[in-house]
């Protein structure tokens, strides 16, 4: 199954190469509003601390690139400028990557961030892995415990992530919830669709190493 997968993501991105309407260098000056989301995931896992232990790692810039990196693909994560950002209504439904930023202490704070997935197609042929650059922005409103991050690709890839945190057995447990929603080019749909659901099932299930349990 990994083969027949790898194998069509192959196909699938050097057939569209050529076919893509949008490029994400144009993107960034609509988003979002040619934002048409076509794969989604959603997933949650306990870990075992209470809300005010887990929040910090996994909530604000604190712990960004850690949790990132467990991400079996992801590696190079670097942070960039931290400013801050206002939103007009609640954050899981605004779009932040783009706005402007605003007066330090104004609005929520919002950390910059990049790194690389390194997409391996067929095993023990690296020169036909597809490395990807994404960059992004991970925002957090702290006092709801809520998250928002976005990130787009050099593959016309976009992706949302509104990550929730809750707090289990009377405060000694944290539940964290999230819901992917991502855009991406038609003809590597069923394929991104796959990946990410498995990719992120397997990056939240590693969160508990973040806290050595």
């Amino acid at each position: 199954m990994k083969l027949f997968v790898a194998s069509a993501l192959l196909f699938s991105l050097l057939f569209s190469a050529d076919c893509r309407v949008v490029d994400i260098s144009m993107r960034d000056d609509s988003y979002p509003t040619d934002f048409q989301p076509n794969f989604d995931s959603i997933f949650s896992v306990s870990i075992q601390e209470p809300l005010a232990t887990v929040f910090p790692v996994l909530g604000t810039n604190l712990g960004l690139c850690e949790h990132i990196l467990l991400e079996s693909i992801a590696s190079d994560c670097q942070v960039g400028a931290l400013d801050s950002v206002n939103v007009d209504g609640p954050l899981e439904d605004a779009f932040v990557r783009t706005a402007p930023a605003v007066p330090a202490g104004q609005g929520f704070p919002r950390q910059h961030f990049s790194y690389i997935e390194t997409i391996t197609t067929i095993p023990g042929l690296s020169f036909l892995d597809v490395v990807v650059h994404l960059n992004g922005t991970y925002t957090w409103d702290q006092e709801r415990n809520i998250t928002l991050y976005e990130t787009s690709s050099d593959k016309s890839v976009v992706v949302r992530k509104v990550r929730t945190f809750e707090p289990l057995d009377g405060g000694a447990a944290t539940n964290v919830s999230e819901v992917i929603n991502g855009q991406c080019p038609i003809l590597e749909q069923p394929i991104t669709q796959f990946e990410a659901r498995e990719a992120h099932q397997a990056q939240m299930n590693l969160y508990h190493t973040l806290f050595g349990i």
